[in-house]
């Protein structure tokens, strides 16, 4: 009797053992597939931060490239108003010399016409 009952005892350790090893087993392979899955949405999650990095990186570029072309623009703008203001002067520097000559040729020409009519004075009077 005590054999029959320790043989049913060792069948129930047995049957228990079984039954652990098989849930050992099964915990195993849901442990492999999770860690698998975590692998995957971690590897796909750096991924798609990468990606977000990148387009970000794009995207600042693009505006940075953006800024730079306004600020040309603004600049060649300014270039072009300081041409215009040297070009302005240039054309007043002209008006001025060409009246400065203006006026140094009517002086010869009144000094001329002063020589004249003294010439002439002088002429009449010795024919006088």
């Amino acid at each position: 009797a005590m054999a029959t009952s320790q043989q049913s005892h060792i069948k129930e350790l047995v049957q228990r053992n079984n039954d652990l090893e098989k849930t050992i087993k099964k915990l195993r392979e849901d442990l492999a597939i999770e860690v698998a899955r975590v692998r995957d949405a971690e590897i796909s999650g750096n991924d798609r931060l990468q990606k977000e990095r990148k387009d970000w990186r794009d995207g600042c570029d693009t505006l940075q490239s953006c800024h730079r072309l306004a600020h040309l623009r603004t600049a060649s703008l300014l270039e072009a108003e300081r041409l215009s203001v040297l070009k302005e002067r240039e054309a007043l520097r002209r008006e001025s010399v060409a009246l400065l000559q203006r006026d140094f040729r009517l002086s010869l020409f009144q000094q001329r016409e002063t020589e004249l009519e003294n010439q002439i004075m002088e002429l009449q009077e010795e024919l006088e």
